[in-house]
């Protein structure tokens, strides 16, 4: 069959096709929307089941039980996402599973669709499991079949690490094949299996490093790690930083430079990348976004007493922050290859041929006019609100705001400040995704503390900035048909909330305006509900 011309996120999305997946869950961030996307959109074609959820924790809580339930399971989220779900990650780690669970996240370097550029790499230490990045579309395609595998025979969750480059890079390749049946597993009842408690937590915990002594072990043959070239100086990339090296150096003599391509984030390969340093009086490491690799690779080389000099990120040659470009790498290469002569030059003034697709936001987007009125209201009354907010459109608005943190943070930022002493009214700013993710959490515990707060909900129906996904605020797909509905002023009121109020979208200005005045003017824990639908970002 024909080649199809498909991006990495794609690519993903078959090898989890191909390797019988029967379930996808999530929530909506770049990178790692795509991937879920395309296997939504592949569902009623292949028999997967695929379902957005309020948060990450929740998508890796229903994955936990798919996967005991003797389904394969993916779950995509992106690296700040990891942060929430972090909490099950660190028990799922010690009871194991039981069908293949494996869980794309998708760093962000750079921060394009960001609010930090947090490097997710360090999760697989931390929660001692195994993390591979690929390279390529056709390896992402390839490894994602082979982590399913390897999360069965192990039993162990694997995490795939994506960056934005990845995801938007393009490759030609054959089109998707239909998996064989694969045999369901019988649901996993044994007892005490499931169950993290404190009886059996130090022998979960050294079975768990057991188990990771077996992966380290395998992970010296992992197919997608490489060496290639000779020669004493040694560059080391992993994930697609490989492949953007591979660029850089194209049509250059690299006769003399010894390359190790890393796929197996976590556990390092100890064994092969001690060979390669052994070969090399030099390495150059080269990675996105901290210096992790860096330094578990000189911990390698000092363990096995072989010690070459090891340069990158500690040692200044290649930036500590940001996005890993073609130009930055070639600076650094040529600081150890003077002679180095690659058929196209990269350089800074030029970078723009590499910058990355950084989200915009809807025309005629509303919420800084709809900030803005707020905040001439409050004016017009005396008042000067602090307003905090979660991430999400309202970051265009930003000059309007005096804090934006992380999601569900807004209600709990404008407690604090109460709490500081802080006389001005807080007013909390949410989108409606960021409302069920979390918002709703930090709304009763406002209300059991007895808060004087205002909450303004934005609800531009769907998580906008990630492709549109539905809330429950107006019934979340099931089957391909709407679920039923969970309304925003609804459990609004269920958790007590004083005094609620709604702009819909064809109310005037002039409503919304009076509206923010008698919410303004009223004491308790308030909410204003503000409608306004728009297209989601191309």
């Amino acid at each position: 069959m024909n080649a199809m011309r498909i991006n990495g996120d794609t690519a993903l999305a078959w090898g989890a096709i191909e390797a019988g997946v029967s379930c996808v869950t999530g929530y909506p961030g770049s990178p790692g929307t795509g991937t879920f996307t395309a296997l939504s959109d592949t569902a009623a074609e292949y028999g997967h089941d695929a379902e957005w959820c309020l948060n990450e924790r929740i998508a890796l809580d229903v994955a936990a039980g798919v996967s005991q339930g003797g389904r394969r399971v993916l779950v995509c989220m992106k690296s700040v996402g990891m942060n929430v779900a972090l909490d099950t990650l660190m028990v799922l780690n010690m009871t194991g599973v039981h069908a293949g669970l494996v869980i794309l996240m998708g760093d962000d370097p750079g921060a394009w669709g960001s609010q930090n550029e947090q490097d997710g790499r360090f999760f697989a230490p931390l929660a001692e499991i195994p993390m591979l990045e690929p390279a390529t579309p056709a390896e992402g395609r390839r490894m994602m079949r082979w982590a399913f595998d390897f999360s069965e025979s192990f039993r162990t969750v694997v995490i795939l690490r994506i960056t934005r480059s990845f995801s938007v890079c393009e490759a030609d390749l054959p089109p998707v094949r239909r998996p064989a049946a694969l045999q369901a597993l019988e649901p996993d009842r044994e007892p005490m299996r499931w169950i993290s408690s404190l009886a059996n937590c130090i022998p979960n915990h050294r079975r768990l490093h057991r188990n990771l002594k077996d992966i380290s072990q395998s992970f010296e043959d992992v197919p997608f790690n490489r060496i290639d070239g000779a020669g004493e100086l040694g560059v080391i990339a992993s994930g697609f930083v490989h492949t953007k090296l591979q660029d850089a150096l194209e049509g250059a003599d690299i006769s003399g430079l010894r390359r190790l391509k890393l796929a197996s984030v976590y556990p390092l390969p100890c064994g092969l990348i001690t060979d390669f340093l052994k070969q090399c009086r030099q390495v150059l490491v080269l990675e996105e976004v901290d210096p992790y690799l860096e330094d578990g690779i000189k911990t390698i080389g000092y363990d096995a007493g072989v010690t070459p000099t090891v340069i990158g990120k500690r040692s200044g040659h290649v930036p500590g922050e940001g996005e890993l470009f073609r130009w930055q790498m070639q600076q650094a290469l040529t600081a150890c290859l003077p002679d180095l002569k690659p058929k196209r030059v990269f350089t800074e003034a030029g970078w723009q041929e590499e910058k990355p697709y950084r989200k915009s936001h809807c025309a005629g987007c509303p919420y800084n006019e709809i900030l803005a009125a707020l905040r001439e209201e409050a004016a017009a009354l005396g008042q000067k609100p602090f307003l905090t907010a979660d991430p999400g459109c309202v970051v265009i608005a930003a000059r309007h705001l005096d804090t934006k943190l992380c999601m569900g943070s807004a209600v709990g930022a404008a407690l604090g400040l109460r709490k500081a002493g802080v006389v001005e009214r807080a007013v909390a700013i949410t989108g409606d995704s960021a409302f069920y993710h979390s918002s709703v959490n930090a709304l009763i515990h406002a209300r059991s503390t007895g808060a004087d707060l205002l909450l303004v909900v934005l609800d531009n129906d769907g998580s906008l900035t990630t492709g549109g996904q539905p809330t429950p605020d107006r019934g979340v797909p099931v089957n391909g048909k709407p679920g039923p509905v969970v309304a925003i002023n609804e459990l609004a009121a269920a958790c007590g909330v004083d005094a609620i109020w709604t702009v819909e979208e064809t109310d005037p200005e002039a409503r919304m305006r009076r509206i923010f005045r008698e919410a303004l003017q009223t004491d308790g824990l308030g909410l204003v509900t503000i409608r306004r639908r728009c297209e989601p970002v191309d």
